[in-house]
This record gives C-alpha cells, sequence and structure tokens, in this order.
C-alpha cells in the first residue's frame, strides 16, 4: 500500500500536535517548587542546619499543614507555630515548645540552633524530597528530607 505525500503530512501534523499537548503541562519530580502546597502532606526530616549534619541518635523533624502551621520534634521537645508561605516566602513565627530538658548538652544546644533557623528562613524551596529554608534566596541553613 502506497501512502501519498498528503498523508504523510497529515500524519507529520497530528503527531507533532499531540506531542505538543502532552509536554509542557506535566511537572518532574525533580523540579523547583515555590508554591505552598509544596510544603504539605510529608514530614520533612531535618538532615543538616547550618551545613551540619543532626546529632547521631536525634530525628528532629517539621510537618506543615493546610491551616498555616508548623509542628514537629526538635530533637528534645515537642514544637508548634505559624507558618505563612507564598512564591518561596516563608514566616514562622510564634514558635512555643515543651520544656523538658535533654542530655548530653549538645541536643538542647542543636535544638536552639533548629528553632532559630526556623524562626529566621525567610524562603523555602522544594526538589523532589528535598526542602530547604533559609534567611534569603542565596543562604541555606536547613535542609530537610521527606519521610
Amino acid at each position: 500500500m502506497k501512502i501519498g505525500w498528503g498523508r504523510w503530512a497529515a500524519v507529520l501534523l497530528v503527531s507533532g500536535a499531540l506531542a505538543g499537548c502532552s509536554s509542557g503541562s506535566a511537572t518532574s519530580p525533580d523540579a523547583v517548587r515555590h508554591d505552598a502546597a509544596a510544603l504539605l502532606g510529608p514530614t520533612w526530616r531535618l538532615v543538616t542546619i547550618e551545613g551540619q549534619p543532626v546529632l547521631e541518635g536525634r530525628t528532629l523533624t517539621a510537618t506543615f499543614t493546610s491551616d498555616a502551621r508548623i509542628e514537629g520534634s526538635a530533637g528534645c521537645n515537642a514544637y508548634f507555630g505559624s507558618a505563612q508561605a507564598a512564591s518561596g516566602a516563608i514566616d514562622i513565627s510564634l514558635l512555643g515548645s515543651t520544656l523538658m530538658a535533654c542530655l548530653p548538652d549538645s541536643v538542647m544546644t542543636q535544638e536552639g540552633r533548629y528553632l532559630g533557623a526556623l524562626h529566621a528562613a525567610k524562603t523555602f524551596s522544594v526538589s523532589g524530597d528535598e526542602l530547604r529554608l533559609g534567611p534569603s534566596a542565596s543562604e541555606v541553613t536547613l535542609v530537610f528530607k521527606s519521610n
């Protein structure tokens, strides 16, 4: 069976149109996201604070809720507060926590650094399973992985 040039042109035109429909609408799982919805869902587990790994045996977490709240573990104490986020900007405020003391002292030092860095965070980005927070877009102080 022979197919004329007119039919080949139609096939190419339809193929190109279908390819155009399928590209651009899907988001790569590793695309950088700056929308507040990217924060919602997982429990984020802290991996590094100011470039240093979390103390061994301690889990620090953050969970963002749809009612603009943040809660989690600071390594010793549970914490909670307000978290307003949009377009890569974040404002974490009104942080409160339980008041337990943990040993060794380095646990409490890390907890203080973590809560201070959370409060100071003004920007965020999510790429794949990684959340980055920092005081500016060019400075990242907290890196999390989703659980």
